[in-house]
């Protein structure tokens, strides 16, 4: 009797763990959908609010130098920061690239050597943001890529406020036709996923209060 009362338990655990994992499923599956379709809409503003600075990730997806180009020479930001630029290649080629005044090349152009990936990308952005005092920056970088680029540095700082510059390749698929791009979504959305677990655990530590340490008996 006390067996059948203890499967019937195990039983009940099992299905509670069922659905649970079933719902869990449900949540991601929908939130990816979610995703998907947010970034599939995604489109560069027309009208764009003047920002403090322009910065731009380098990565696959092309676009996204000329954009942040035509960006600066429109007045849109003070200075260009290049965040993810290969080590290879040597500064003089990657200014060349851009379609702009040699005069604006040389005073408002910034290039960065340091970052190797978007958690790179978003703390060097944090700190030039921060060494020349901006609040406000346009963040131009691959329409796929720009949640997660707004979660890190958010992350990395919470106080700048962020103008959104998503480039979009001109083959782009809608990702439920074709098979590169969904995979290449999910793998997004699994990182942007991270992000966020990351950025809340963070949160939680800096939110948590100090609690101070017992002072030390002098007696034995």
């Amino acid at each position: 009797m006390g067996h059948s009362k203890q499967a019937k338990k195990k039983r009940g655990w099992l299905k509670f763990f069922a659905l649970l994992l079933g719902v869990i499923l449900l949540i991601l599956v929908a939130g990816f959908i979610a995703f998907a379709d947010r970034v599939d809409s995604m489109r560069a503003p027309r009208d764009v609010a003047k920002a403090d600075g322009i910065v731009v990730w380098t990565g696959p997806g092309g676009g996204r130098l000329e954009a942040a180009a035509e960006l600066l020479k429109a007045g849109k930001g003070e200075r260009l920061l290049i965040s993810g630029v290969n080590t290879d290649l040597t500064s003089e080629t990657v200014l060349n690239l851009l379609d702009i005044d040699a005069d604006i090349k040389n005073c408002c152009v910034d290039l960065d050597y340091a970052a190797e990936d978007t958690i790179g990308n978003a703390r060097e952005t944090a700190i030039w943001a921060k060494a020349l005092g901006y609040d406000h920056i346009l963040l131009v970088t691959s329409a796929y890529h720009m949640p997660r680029a707004q979660s890190e540095i958010a992350v990395a700082t919470g106080r700048i406020r962020i103008t959104a510059y998503p480039v979009r390749a001109s083959e782009d698929l809608n990702w439920y036709s074709d098979k590169a791009r969904f995979k290449r979504l999910l793998n997004e959305y699994a990182k942007l996923i991270l992000t966020m677990l990351r950025g809340t655990n963070t949160r939680v530590r800096e939110s948590a209060p100090d609690v101070p340490l017992p002072e030390k008996s002098d007696t034995p």
